[in-house]
């Protein structure tokens, strides 16, 4: 009998969707894979249960507690939580689900490391889950330690499983110039402009705001630069946020900015990614992030916050810039030496896309879990 491996993450991600492709194509027939995000529960990409979402707060919460009776009812031998920053409530909640099953945790590197500025009432919750987790998996090796010291629960069985990005980087070589153009022509972007992308999700940590703040101080020194703001997922609240204040902050002044709202086919990002001259992921934290390895690859000049641990990119000699902090005219001096020297610095990253293509194999990451998953049904684990 097949056994029902349940993924509790966002069905919106790339990655989520990017892994369920991988973990499908590496062909274990044994298992049946399903995805329960938010109020949908999802089977080979179909919905198979949905609630309508709500803003009424007591009726959200009386269809979160209905779809998870009803996933509960499947009895699923495994279920794998990824992403572990949910509301409060889901925990209590989600506990029902594997009540029965094995449970598997996985971190992607924010979750970890933003534990420590949540509510004690969510620590406890949280740090509860954990103990009944027979497995924990994190992305880099630092966060093995760093999970530890934040949870102080020695004995668990803690293992490294890496993402890939989550394009084939395959699909950002075959990019044509006549792409690149087109892609401008539809945003109305000049030969001259210097294409400047800011984060890569609608998630508060990202710090758009300050982005935004740092952006406007070049406005009178550079008035050749265009905006993208990655926001096809994440916090909807927050996203509406960012948008009223570009609407405050880049219109008045005449930036050029669009907000990308829309999921993005493969091909989508990869020109994005080749049309971007400078990305600036200084997020309040992060393992290892993939929107800033394409763009790596893709040969666009990173900044990068310093305090975010790319120490592993560093060691294999990868080129990117980095501010200290996130201080009033860092970010903006920074951005007008990228500027300024654009053509030189350019030339740096060529070495990186030899180190990034290195790091990325989606058939290692689906292999990486599913013998997680076998050991955990066959009780080795």
């Amino acid at each position: 009998m097949n056994k029902k491996v349940l993924i509790i993450g966002n069905y919106n991600s790339i990655y989520i969707r990017k892994l369920l492709e991988s973990l499908s194509r590496a062909g274990d027939v044994r298992l049946n894979f399903y995805v329960l995000s938010g109020l949908k529960y999802i089977h080979n990409g179909l919905e198979i249960y949905a609630l309508p979402e709500t803003k009424n707060s007591l009726r959200k919460l009386i269809n979160t507690r209905k779809i998870i009776d009803r996933v509960a009812a499947e009895h699923p031998d495994i279920v794998h939580i990824h992403y572990f920053n949910a509301p409060t409530i889901l925990y209590v909640m989600w506990s029902k689900l594997f009540r029965k099953g094995k449970l598997v945790v996985t971190f992607w590197g924010s979750d970890l490391y933003r534990i420590s500025g949540t509510p004690m009432i969510k620590k406890i919750i949280q740090k509860s889950v954990i103990k009944r987790a027979d497995v924990v998996t994190v992305t880099s090796e630092k966060m093995i330690d760093d999970f530890y010291k934040i949870f102080d629960v020695r004995d668990k069985k803690v293992f490294l499983t890496k993402f890939a990005v989550p394009i084939d980087l395959k699909v950002i070589d075959q990019v044509s110039m006549e792409e690149i153009e087109k892609f401008k022509k539809r945003f109305s972007i000049a030969a001259n402009n210097i294409v400047l992308t800011l984060g890569y999700s609608a998630d508060p940590g990202k710090n758009h705001m300050y982005m935004i703040d740092e952006v406007v101080k070049l406005y009178n020194t550079f008035k050749n630069i265009f905006v993208f703001l990655p926001m096809t997922y994440g916090n909807v609240e927050h996203r509406e946020k960012v948008k009223q204040y570009c609407e405050e902050k880049f219109k008045p002044r005449g930036i050029k900015y669009f907000i990308l709202e829309e999921r993005m086919l493969d091909r989508e990002v990869a020109v994005l990614r080749k049309a971007t001259d400078i990305m600036v992921n200084v997020q309040v934290s992060d393992a290892l992030s993939a929107s800033m390895q394409e763009s790596l690859y893709a040969g666009s000049i990173v900044i990068n916050g310093e305090w975010l641990d790319y120490s592993e990119l560093k060691r294999e000699g990868a080129y990117f810039e980095t501010i200290p902090r996130l201080g009033p005219g860092l970010l903006s001096s920074k951005i007008a030496y990228v500027i300024e020297n654009l053509y030189e610095l350019k030339e740096k990253t060529v070495v990186n896309k030899k180190i990034i293509a290195k790091r990325c194999d989606w058939e290692e990451v689906a292999n990486n879990f599913l013998t997680i998953y076998d050991n955990l049904l066959e009780g080795k684990i």
